[in-house]
């Protein structure tokens, strides 16, 4: 019998970090809404906190904000770390 070994659950901040490099210069918007959850809202919360859906959820809300849909290369990019395809 084969075991599934249960993933470690993931930190919203990490990949709110992740984000912040792969947004273009010309993503102003964006990159400030992201940079501003980071400073206002993740510094202050333990490893813990930062993997519950409360936080993920303050996340996404900023990434459908800004990427409605990934029809661009790097909307692509930018989804596929939140989503966990490309691993950090």
């Amino acid at each position: 019998m084969i075991e599934e070994t249960e993933k470690p659950s993931r930190n919203a901040l990490l990949i709110a970090l992740y984000i912040l490099q792969v947004i273009p210069e010309e993503q102003k918007d964006f990159y400030n809404a992201v940079d501003r959850l980071i400073k206002n809202d993740y510094v202050y919360k333990d490893h813990t906190a930062l993997t519950i859906s409360y936080n993920w959820i303050k996340l996404e809300t900023i990434m459908h904000t800004y990427i409605p849909t990934a029809d661009e290369e790097w909307k692509e990019k930018i989804v596929n770390i939140y989503i966990g395809k490309t691993v950090i």
